[in-house]
């Protein structure tokens, strides 16, 4: 590969990850044309602070008919796990302890590629309000 064609890999590599650790890795992939799996959806909620977790879905940005739903799934959930939160502390554990692991779960689960935004909601609804965390004691 040529030092030119490296970089501009490496680059993309990064942004991935920059966009995968922020929580903003559904966003990344649209934006690059690219299909968003099922998983990704739960990455803003995985990992992003509440402050653009609030922004992402006060903001909403145009979009294909079939991301739209997607992104009214995720902000029903966005704010559902803000008010289960109630704070940092217990969103930072709900993050670490729930919905990092569920996103990893189904990011390795066949049968979650043909979800609906619907029975996302369901599983991510359930873990949130039915999962205990080291908060809650």
């Amino acid at each position: 590969m040529r030092k030119r064609e490296r970089a501009v890999s490496e680059a993309a590599v990064a942004a991935g990850c920059e966009a995968f650790l922020t929580g903003t890795l559904a966003e990344y992939w649209e934006g690059q044309g690219m299909p968003v799996p099922v998983w990704a959806w739960t990455n803003l909620l995985a990992h992003g602070s509440a402050d653009l977790i609030v922004e992402r879905v006060t903001r909403p940005q145009r979009s294909r008919r079939v991301v739209r739903r997607w992104r009214i799934a995720r902000s029903y959930m966005a704010k559902v796990l803000l008010e289960v939160a109630d704070g940092p502390r217990r969103l930072r554990a709900l993050q670490s302890e729930i919905l990092v692991p569920l996103e990893l779960e189904m990011a390795t689960l066949p049968a979650v590629r043909e979800w609906t935004p619907g029975q996302w909601v369901k599983a991510v609804d359930w873990a949130i309000r039915n999962q205990p965390t080291r908060a809650d004691y």
